[in-house]
């Protein structure tokens, strides 16, 4: 709370007058760090992309943004940590999530008419695919790093993750 204060130039009293208690205002930085992706995401123009184009974009802009905002992955491990409590409570949570599964299923729909992918992909199971890619080589980094004596974050390493990624996407989605 004292941080946020100093941040905010503002004082306890109206963040709980705001807010109504640290949890209220907990579920909304949650919410959000969720908007925010979803935001960043808006700004794609996944239609004006060929399908395979269209993926390889979402697969490198999900990799990307765990990269850039390193808040979002360490606010989401420590909601995983208390097995979403907070999370549970927000009224807004699913409604802000649903824009990127309907976009994908808009993908997926066209590289199916296109040849390039093949039927029977769910949307929603395919983007927990791509998170999972992106978010355990970002959030488990350190460890990784020491285990394997890598530098995961070298330039050179990213971008070498970033192919990986969006190939290995691609060959699971081939027709």
């Amino acid at each position: 709370m004292d941080q946020i204060v100093g941040r905010t130039n503002s004082n306890k009293a109206m963040l709980y007058h705001y807010f109504g208690s640290k949890e209220a205002l907990y579920i909304a930085a949650l919410e959000e760090v969720y908007a925010g992706i979803r935001r960043s995401e808006a700004e794609i123009d996944f239609d004006g992309l060929s399908p395979p184009d269209a993926i390889r974009r979402l697969v490198e802009f999900t990799f990307g943004y765990y990269i850039d905002n390193p808040s979002f992955v360490r606010m989401i491990n420590n909601e995983n940590l208390h097995e979403a409590a907070f999370l549970k409570r927000s009224k807004s949570i699913a409604a802000l999530n649903t824009s990127i599964i309907v976009k994908l299923g808009r993908i997926l729909r066209r590289g199916i008419e296109a040849g390039d992918f093949r039927k029977g992909i769910d949307p929603t199971d395919l983007y927990i695919s791509i998170t999972g890619l992106a978010y355990t080589y970002v959030s488990n980094r350190h460890t990784l790093s020491i285990v394997f004596k890598r530098n995961l974050f070298r330039p050179s390493m990213l971008q070498a993750r970033r192919r990986t990624m969006a190939e290995m996407v691609l060959r699971y989605l081939a027709a």
